[in-house]
């Protein structure tokens, strides 16, 4: 008894997503799903869960062919259920409302609502997550690991009974690792029980959860197996390399190029070790005092508890958040308070969204302009300096596919991360601020613009990141500051640079 996908293709134009690609889910497996930004990963998910149909190949649930009229409803009325990043829960709810909102409101004869019911269903429900809360808490008071597996909980109970497949959709890609086992531990009750799972994931270090392993390459099985025979450092060199065909081949892109993104316009980093953003005081609305300092030739690193004003900061000094007081200068200069991002722009302040593809790109424009917004005057009437522009950002950071034309909201999430960092990068920032970026980013995806981040910071440019994995900080940055009701609460140089000491303070 199993789910099974096989010899699966599928095109959008001259974009072939899916080519011949096979899986395999059995009862009571979790199955863990890897392989570099634009492998194939989300159109497998798509697929599976009626949203994409196949061009060919064949889907079977317990041995039914039901390729034929695949659909959403088809998919949920099979009993496929999906969970994907943001847990889709409102924060102002009670958390009773929000298990409503999943299974219905309970009612009595006369169509009121029964309360008590729902109450008593919520109560079990938070007992059967191993969720310490009432069901009159507020949803927006959950962690993201209470969040995540709620997700689950209410998605197994929607569309009715027969759940057949448990599908994680990079669940965990927001959760601190800590979280995330706690999460893991829940779905691994799950698949206990007999449900197959797929657990699309970017972290390696999850694969100790699942039983079977597949990586997938330019749409295709590189490599499959059971988890304690798949070599994790042979499933990073083909996300590496873009397919099983290149592993142990060069890499790339190469270090050192960054430069030629500014075609041959000198950059605007000052010397190293100058202050090239002062912070004092600035308070947003949420309160606080922020003040701190920014230098040329450094990566900043930022991180504190959920709701303690780390999230806040990047828009607070990029201007995508009003500042209600203090200063801000760059290079000497001050700035008007409260920033707008234009002028943020123009001094110098480039700013790259947690929410990449609301925020930071535009989906329905194709990857060219979006690389060469928002100054394209500059390249009005010279298309070959803005051919050239574009493609030298697709090369750098190696954004798939290689299309300039190609649809900007269809890019996976790390491509589509990568082509933003590229624009930035591209404009010459003094100060480039950061807000997670590569929350959901496959390994080899990250280790390509951790690698572009350090030549920004080689070349003079002042870079301040924040992260939901603190981990990551530990080997980027040359120092961290940790954020606390607004303010910062303490500076980590050198020594105190460890995971350990990181995730500490990050919780």
């Amino acid at each position: 008894m199993s789910v099974e996908l096989t010899d699966l293709r599928i095109r959008f134009g001259s974009l072939v997503a899916l080519d011949g690609a096979s899986l395999q889910l059995r009862d009571g497996e979790v199955h863990a799903l890897l392989g570099a930004n634009g492998s194939g990963k989300s159109t497998m998910v798509k697929v599976l869960t009626g949203v994409y149909t196949p061009d060919s190949g064949r889907i079977a649930i317990d041995g039914t062919v039901v390729t034929a009229g695949w659909s959403p409803a088809a998919a949920t009325a099979a009993g496929v259920r999906v969970v994907h990043q943001e847990a889709p829960l409102l924060d102002s709810m009670s958390i009773a409302e929000s298990v409503a909102l999943f299974t219905g409101y309970p009612r009595r004869r006369g169509g009121s609502i029964a309360w008590r019911q729902l109450r008593a269903t919520t109560a079990e429900v938070l007992e059967r997550c191993r969720i310490a809360r009432r069901p009159s808490d507020l949803t927006g008071a959950l962690s993201g690991a209470e969040r995540a597996t709620l997700a689950v909980e209410l998605a197994t109970r929607s569309g009715g009974d027969g759940l057949r497949l448990l599908v994680l959709d990079e669940a965990t890609a927001a959760l601190p690792e800590g979280e995330a086992a706690l999460f893991l531990e829940h779905v691994r009750r799950i698949a206990d029980a007999g449900v197959p799972v797929l657990m699309v994931t970017h972290r390696l270090a999850e694969l100790t959860w699942a039983d079977q392993v597949t990586v997938l390459s330019d749409g295709a099985v590189a490599l499959s197996g059971p988890s304690d025979q798949v070599g994790v450092p042979e499933a990073v060199e083909i996300m590496r390399s873009g397919g099983i065909a290149h592993a142990g081949g060069a890499e790339t892109r190469t270090s050192g190029t960054l430069g030629r993104l500014w075609q041959g316009e000198a950059g605007r980093g000052s010397g190293s070790g100058a202050v090239v953003l002062r912070a004092e005081g600035v308070t947003g609305e949420r309160g606080g005092s922020l003040t701190l300092e920014l230098r040329a030739g450094e990566i900043v690193g930022a991180i504190g508890p959920r709701g303690g004003g780390v999230e806040a900061l990047p828009r607070l000094l990029s201007g995508a958040a009003a500042a209600t007081g203090g200063r801000l200068a760059v290079r000497g200069r001050e700035l008007p308070l409260p920033l707008r991002p234009r002028q943020a722009i123009a001094a110098g302040i480039l700013h790259l969204p947690a929410d990449r593809l609301h925020e930071g790109g535009l989906p329905s424009l194709p990857v060219s302009e979006n690389i060469t917004l928002p100054d394209a005057r500059r390249f009005w009437h010279r298309r070959g300096r803005e051919r050239d522009a574009v493609r030298g950002v697709i090369d750098y950071l190696d954004v798939r596919p290689r299309d300039p034309h190609a649809v900007f909201g269809r890019l996976s999430g790390g491509n589509q991360q990568k082509a933003i960092l590229g624009r930035l990068l591209r404009m010459q920032p003094t100060v480039l601020i950061l807000a997670d970026p590569t929350y959901g980013v496959d390994p080899a995806a990250r280790e390509i613009m951790f690698d572009a981040i350090r030549e920004a910071r080689d070349t003079g440019i002042a870079v301040l990141v924040t992260s939901t994995e603190p981990e990551q900080l530990s080997g980027l940055c040359d120092r961290v500051l940790l954020i606390e009701d607004g303010v910062v609460a303490e500076e980590l140089t050198d020594s105190d640079l460890t995971v350990e000491s990181l995730l500490a303070r990050a919780v």
